[in-house]
């Protein structure tokens, strides 16, 4: 995915002597590179004030390189060197997994120094000026199993500070290489699936909940680590934020999975039937329902998503029992993925209430709470763990995308193995209904779309209702082979998307399609519902 590729990289020292002035050289170089001003001048100012050769920029145009070592006569302390860097082989896939690298600042140099940071766990070199280090992302937190030792060249340079010749070639050695657990083909499917949304922004994680590895995590929108990244620093659709573990949003109805597993658990009658009027009245509250539903049983009100019947089940089992199962599936805490910036999101409750916002809990809070809705809020990674969880009938793993670092000779220095957070104990009849319930979702209910004949698939469509703008949009899944364990679990999330079943779904099918390949043309069935 990243590898090293060589870069014209602009370097300067200030010479003692006369010559053309600072002011000058900063003229040229900013005529030539308009869009690297405020760098420009920062960077040969501490140039100056150090009189250490200090890279300027790196990545510029091969046209301009060219250009100022023809001019490097009338230029003196200006040089141009070829660099490796940074690449992304496949431009913006996977940015906001993979992350980028950059020059050392200040701030990392202080934090180095004072935690004896070393870009090798093994290694004695400390953080030094200049070098290269992960900024974001898997490059910033395997950055000393990535780097390794720098090489460089010692120049002899005259008054003026222009390069004579070169008098030493110290080599480098190259860091270990990173195997991830991504599977490059569902990746490519969730990102082209949420650039395509009707809003373009969203987030996708998909989980082997075999294992916990992670086989996608994608945020829309993206960005090419290997272009200039301060252009992308206006763009009011937050490029560099990482929806799928970063943003925290309401799950609406993939909730319900959470609220059917409390109420089976303590003895639910599956048979017992709510009539649906499309509203459900409590107090002089009323609380609605996407549209009127009529009679249903509890596999109908998941099939067809209908909050009221799930109002009653709500009101049934409590906001204490509520609290306790979205904790033990792992939603208000972090997952303990290893990508800086997880949000842990937040589980609403008695307690919570009282200490945060000095108020009572109410029954009303409680039917919120039971639909996904209130001041709950989770992440598309907590989402896929909760499915994973489902489909492996209680295990929740800790997720993880390094499955290996291989040395430069070969040899395996760190592994990884699955390792378990805890285990939602249910009885065998609660997971075998609520696997029941959330396959009937896809064979005839909300989420008809991402049916497969050849397939076992559950999923839970949801439309979360949104304070500040359009409702979001949520499609949740496990899929397997038919005689198999599922072999993946699945999140979408589209930001302001609506409907679940319109926006969300869609990018699932193509998502469980990239990774069970079609045997044959299977035609989807159209299906209505949140």
């Amino acid at each position: 995915m990243l590898e090293n590729a060589p870069r014209f990289s602009l370097f300067y020292s200030h010479g003692k002597k006369a010559g053309p002035s600072l002011d000058a050289v900063e003229k040229e170089l900013r005529d030539r590179l308009p869009q690297s001003e405020d760098v420009i001048r920062r960077k040969l100012l501490e140039a100056k004030k150090t009189g250490k050769i200090t890279r300027i920029l790196t990545n510029i145009p091969p046209a301009v390189a060219l250009a100022l070592m023809e001019r490097r006569i009338f230029l003196p302390g200006v040089n141009v060197l070829v660099e490796p860097q940074r690449r992304a082989r496949f431009g913006s896939l996977a940015c906001h997994l993979l992350g980028y690298a950059g020059e050392v600042d200040e701030a990392e140099l202080r934090r180095g120094r004072d935690q004896n940071l070393r870009p090798d766990p093994r290694g004695p070199e400390s953080l030094r000026p200049g070098q290269w280090v992960g900024k974001n992302g898997l490059e910033k937190v395997y950055d000393g199993w990535l780097r390794g030792t720098d090489g460089g060249l010692q120049f002899e340079v005259d008054a003026m500070g222009r390069h004579l010749h070169v008098i030493r070639r110290i080599p480098s050695t190259p860091g270990n290489d990173i195997h991830l657990t991504m599977d490059r083909r569902l990746q490519s499917a969730a990102e082209a699936g949420l650039a395509a949304s009707v809003t373009g922004r969203g987030g996708a994680v998909a989980i082997d909940p075999r294992t916990g590895a992670i086989l996608a995590l994608a945020s829309a929108p993206g960005y090419d680590p290997s272009l200039n990244l301060g252009d992308y620093l206006g763009d009011p659709n937050l490029p560099f934020f990482n929806r799928a573990l970063q943003g925290i949003y309401p799950p609406g109805s993939v909730f319900k999975i959470v609220t059917s597993a409390v109420a089976l658990q303590n003895g639910w009658d599956t048979r017992r039937t709510f009539f649906c009027t499309g509203s459900y009245q409590m107090g002089n509250r009323e609380f609605g329902c996407w549209t009127q539903h009529g009679r249903k049983d509890f596999l109908g009100a998941v099939a067809q998503s209908c909050d009221v019947y799930f109002y009653n089940m709500g009101r049934a089992v409590g906001a204490d029992n509520l609290e306790a199962m979205a904790k033990a599936f792992g939603f208000g805490e972090k997952s303990g993925l290893d990508l800086p910036g997880e949000s842990p999101g937040l589980v609403p409750g008695r307690t919570w209430k009282k200490q945060v916002l000095k108020q009572t809990w109410f029954e009303g809070d409680t039917l919120n709470f039971c639909i996904g809705q209130g001041a709950l809020a989770t992440t598309p990674l907590q989402n896929a763990v909760l499915l994973a969880a489902v489909a492996n009938k209680g295990t929740v793993w800790r997720p993880f995308l390094v499955d290996r670092v291989i040395s430069p000779d070969n040899k395996i220095v760190l592994g990884q193995n699955p390792k378990s957070r805890r285990r939602v104990v249910l009885d065998d009849r609660v997971w075998d209904m609520i696997h029941q319930a959330l396959e009937e979702v896809v064979r005839q209910g909300s989420g008809q779309s991402v049916r497969r004949d050849d397939l076992v698939i559950g999923g839970k469509t949801g439309t979360a209702q949104n304070s500040h703008g359009d409702d979001h949009s949520w499609f949740a899944a496990y899929a397997g082979r038919r005689g198999e364990t599922p072999g993946l679990a699945l999140a979408v999330f589209v930001e302001n998307g609506g409907n679940g079943s319109a926006s969300a779904a869609p990018i699932a099918k193509q998502m469980i399609d990239a990774y069970y390949p079609p045997s044959r043309s299977i035609l989807p069935l159209s299906g209505q519902g949140r």
